[in-house]
């Protein structure tokens, strides 16, 4: 008996070890982040951490547990079936470690649940991922694999062939109770409340939190959680009380200041969306100087919106902030569910009732992230995509790249019934950051591939304006440039108000005013409203929605990303972590009740997108 038990004390130790190392190796591919931490709290990560490791160890044990109570008598097959076991196992711990590696570069949280959509549109999932350095990876991912099970087969293979005969009652008995008191480690302990993610999260240092996370374990909790749960995780108040506190901040007033001009003739509106085009590349925004040249000689044209932030990381969730003016879920994306977004009110969809044609263009793949099911959803005409492409147009990993898309847009624009509204979607400036021409910025690091893509973007968005302002619609057409969401990258300065920082421009000819800046604080979710209101459209429906233009608004804005938001107000800001109630980055003098109304916007947000 004692063999058994011993063999499982092993095999449960291994795998609790293994997590440590996976750890570590995370530590170290984010060296940089791991040295900006120090040792003290690159420890405490580690020792926080063990708790979760232990808990996934003990998932893994169950049936190993289960099945070593019939070994009574034989045990050839059960030695076979942990080789298979372990195999499997070894194999899914690894892969979902490695993809870990480069995803949390990516996106700036563990892997979760939110992977499992890009695996509807592989091509494109690896693409996001191209700019990674694959051969290394799966160097690693190899040698990885080969140690854990190598090292697991080892111990079965010594220790297994040597258990001893006994009975089969007792044993069956025995380790049906010692798998039942799994639920210990597995729940984490005898406390309360069972094992979540609040139970490693210790630190104000977003980093040291994420660092301590058992990745299969936050991915399994993510999987069997996502989408199934009604309950609203993110409760502070009385939900008539955070309800009460969110509709203080909005007043739907008819009054606003008129910055188009209104003739007989319905506007058009063109509103491109720039991927990850982050304020820190524009200089007229103190960004990183030489980056996007046509760009801040547009402004000279326009009116740019200095203090615009994005509401989600991710263009899923910029979308829908875009043409729904509905904030982002911290936790999921409301545009992976149709049952939901069918209830979302839309820009294309109140152009397309006051008699508009609606179209969207994106030289990718519009299935990815669920984007086409919402986009049909929510009333556009037409729909180009990279099936509209010639094969020899298809010159990125994405799909066609900007010039390819903008030329497009351009010639069907000419032909086009007005008035019209359509929308167009960038991609050159995603990883792998991969451009048609020759390299301006110079540099093969991520940040200066990253600088050189924006670069290209905007002398392709250049172009398409000097050949857009001899066309006969361009006297009567609005034009809006916002990012879908904006990005880590420069990583200096590396805080989260900078990371969502995003640039708004709108030309046309139909501004009455030009080479102006606005400098109210507003979100992502404020343009449509904003832009309903300035033509005379509907815009009661937006709720969500904090018209720019109009007197005595509320100034503020609200974002969210993976397991945590941020809360801005002319005054100040405050970054908070959802699962350890930490605030993790402040600025300016923001007070207690500051802190209440992000929370309050975070809850009612999120029952609402529940409710639907």
């Amino acid at each position: 008996m004692f063999k058994r038990i011993q063999f499982l004390a092993l095999y449960g130790i291994c795998w609790i070890l293994f997590f440590q190392l996976f750890r570590i190796i995370f530590l170290a591919y984010h060296l940089q982040k791991s040295i900006e931490l120090g040792s003290n709290l690159l420890i405490q990560s580690m020792l926080h951490g063990l708790r979760m490791d232990i808990s996934f160890a003990g998932y893994i044990l169950v049936m190993p547990a289960l099945l070593i109570g019939a070994t009574s008598i034989k045990w050839h097959w059960y030695q076979k079936t942990m080789v298979w076991f372990s195999g499997i196992v070894a194999f899914l711990m690894v892969i979902l470690t490695i993809f870990d590696l480069e995803l949390f570069r990516a996106w700036g949280y563990r892997i979760d649940a939110s992977s499992l959509i890009y695996l509807k549109t592989p091509k494109e999932a690896l693409a996001s991922m191209g700019a990674a350095p694959v051969l290394p990876l799966l160097l690693l991912l190899i040698g990885l694999y080969i140690l854990v099970f190598k090292t697991l087969i080892t111990i079965q293979k010594r220790i297994i062939p040597f258990f001893e005969r006994s009975s089969p009652i007792f044993t069956a008995l025995l380790f049906v109770f010692l798998t039942a008191t799994l639920i210990i480690p597995i729940r984490g302990g005898f406390q309360l409340a069972p094992m979540n993610e609040s139970t490693v999260f210790f630190s104000d240092k977003s980093f040291a939190n994420y660092a301590a996370v058992n990745v299969p374990w936050n991915y399994s909790r993510s999987v069997l959680n996502e989408g199934y749960s009604k309950k609203n995780p993110f409760v502070y108040f009385e939900d008539k009380k955070a309800n009460e506190t969110v509709a203080s901040l909005y007043h739907h007033n008819p009054v606003h200041q008129q910055i188009i001009k209104i003739g007989d003739q319905p506007i058009n509106v063109l509103v491109i969306i720039w991927e990850s085009f982050t304020a820190k590349v524009v200089s007229k925004l103190n960004g990183v100087p030489g980056i996007t040249p046509e760009f801040d000689a547009l402004t000279k044209d326009g009116i740019l919106f200095t203090n615009m932030y994005a509401s989600g990381n991710r263009s899923d969730k910029g979308m829908v902030a875009i043409l729904s003016g509905y904030p982002a879920q911290p936790t999921t994306s409301i545009i992976k569910i149709p049952n939901k977004t069918v209830s979302l009110p839309s820009l294309p969809r109140e152009f397309k009732n006051a008699g508009y044609h609606t179209s969207f263009y994106y030289g990718g793949e519009t299935e990815f992230a669920n984007m086409k099911t919402y986009f049909l959803q929510q009333g556009f005409n037409t729909i180009v995509d990279k099936n509209a492409f010639e094969e020899k147009d298809m010159n990125s990993k994405w799909g066609a790249h900007d010039h390819v898309v903008l030329n497009r847009l351009l010639s069907d624009l000419d032909k086009q019934k007005q008035p019209f509204f359509t929308t167009i979607f960038t991609l050159s400036s995603h990883e792998p950051f991969e451009v048609p021409v020759k390299t301006v910025i110079p540099g093969n690091d991520q940040e200066h591939l990253f600088l050189n893509a924006h670069h290209y973007s905007d002398a392709s968005i250049g172009e398409f304006f000097k050949q857009a302002k001899t066309k006969s619609w361009w006297a009567n057409t609005l034009v809006i440039i916002l990012a879908d969401h904006g990005h880590p990258l420069p990583e200096k300065p590396a805080t989260k108000p900078n990371e969502f920082h995003i640039p708004m421009l709108w030309l046309g000819g139909v501004l009455e005013k030009k080479n102006i800046t606005i400098d109210s604080l507003c979100s992502q979710t404020d343009l449509a409203s904003t832009l309903l209101n300035q033509l005379n459209l509907p815009s009661k429906a937006f709720s969500w929605s904090n018209d720019i233009f109009m007197p005595n608004r509320v100034p503020f804005a609200y974002f969210a990303f993976t397991n945590g938001f941020g809360w801005m107000r002319p005054n100040g800001f405050i970054v908070r972590d959802n699962i350890g109630g930490n605030i993790t980055e402040k600025g300016g003098n923001l007070n207690s009740d500051d802190l209440n109304y992000g929370k309050s916007y975070l809850q009612s947000s999120f029952g609402d997108y529940l409710k639907r």
